[in-house]
C-alpha cells in the first residue's frame, strides 16, 4: 500500500467500520494494519482467499461470499464479484442488489475503481488499495480517467484523420508498380482507350511505394517500437480506496486514487429515494 494512503488511514477514531471485498486474508501484515484502523472489520471471500479466518471469537470463522451491513438508514451489500456471471455486468450486480435488498452494493474483483447509480441503487467498486495485478482485460482509456491535465499529444492515435492524410492514404492504395493513378482522368482514359497497355517505368525511375507518411516502411517500423506504460503492464492496477460518509439519507463517497506519486480525491453524492 502506498505510504501516503497509510498516513491518510492511520488517523485514530475517524473510521467506524472497514469493509474488505476479498483476496485480502493471506497477508497477516495487511490484516494487522486494517485492524489498527478499526476493530469493526467486515470481509467477504475472494477467489484466492482461504474459506476461514481466525478471529478472537472463533479460531476458524467462515468467510461469506456476500453479506449485508447497516449504516444509518442504508443497507449496504458486500461481495467480491467473481461469482457474478457475466463478471462486472451492471445487470448482474443489479440482480444481486435486489436479492440482498440493499441500497448500496460494494463489489470488488476488478481492481478498477468505479461508481454509478442504476435504478435508484448505488454501485461502488473501490478498486485495489495496493494496486494489485489483475488478469482482466485492461479497460480502454482507464489511465485518462485518473490523470488530470493529460497532454493532447497522447490522444493523437485516436484522432480522426485530416483531409490531407486521407488523400495520402488513398494515393498509396491506388499506386500500381510505383505509379500513382489519377482518380478521375484515368477512368475517362480507359473509356476512350479500352485496349490501352500499361507502361512500365525505367528501372532508374522506379520509386518504392509510399505509405501515408511518405517514408516507405517507416510506419510499419514505428509500430514495433510502441511503448507500453505501467497501466498496460500491470493489468490496470492503480492504487485506490473509497470512504463513505453517511448522514441521514445522504451518502457522500470519497474516491482516493494514487497516480504519479500524488493522491487524487473525487467526491460523489448519493441520496436515498
Amino acid at each position: 500500500m502506498p505510504l501516503k494512503f497509510k498516513k491518510l488511514l492511520s488517523v485514530p477514531n475517524k473510521i467506524q467500520q472497514v469493509a474488505l471485498l476479498g483476496n485480502c486474508n493471506k497477508s497477516a501484515s495487511f490484516l494487522k494494519f486494517v485492524n489498527s484502523i478499526s476493530e469493526n472489520l467486515v470481509l467477504v471471500r475472494g477467489e484466492f482467499d482461504t474459506p476461514t479466518i481466525p478471529t478472537s471469537k472463533n479460531p476458524a470463522e467462515e468467510i461469506p461470499l456476500n453479506t449485508v451491513i447497516v449504516q444509518g438508514s442504508f443497507r449496504i451489500g458486500l461481495c467480491n464479484g467473481y461469482t457474478l456471471v457475466p463478471k462486472n455486468d451492471p445487470l448482474s450486480l443489479l440482480t444481486l442488489a435486489r436479492q440482498l435488498d440493499v441500497d448500496i452494493l460494494l463489489w470488488g474483483g476488478t481492481h478498477n475503481v468505479e461508481a454509478y447509480t442504476l435504478e435508484g441503487k448505488f454501485f461502488i467498486n473501490p478498486g485495489s488499495c495496493t494496486g494489485a495485478f489483475s488478469t482482466d482485460w485492461v479497460q480502454e482509456g482507464i489511465e485518462e480517467n485518473y490523470k488530470a491535465g493529460d497532454n493532447n499529444e497522447e490522444h493523437t492515435a485516436t484522432e480522426p484523420k485530416t483531409e490531407t492524410q486521407e488523400d495520402n492514404d488513398q494515393e498509396a492504395k491506388e499506386s500500381v508498380n510505383g505509379e500513382a493513378v489519377a482518380k478521375g482522368s484515368a477512368e475517362d482514359e480507359e473509356k476512350d482507350q479500352p485496349t490501352k497497355q500499361s507502361e512500365q517505368p525505367a528501372a532508374g525511375d522506379q520509386e518504392p511505394p509510399k505509405t501515408s507518411n511518405g517514408e516507405g516502411h517507416a510506419e510499419e517500423d514505428d509500430s514495433s517500437d510502441e511503448e507500453f506504460d505501467d497501466i498496460d503492464i500491470n493489468g490496470g492496477g492503480i492504487p485506490s480506496f473509497c470512504l463513505l460518509d453517511i448522514q441521514d439519507i445522504t451518502c457522500i463517497l470519497y474516491i482516493y486514487t494514487y497516480v504519479d506519486n500524488e493522491v487524487k480525491v473525487d467526491k460523489v453524492v448519493y441520496k436515498k429515494d
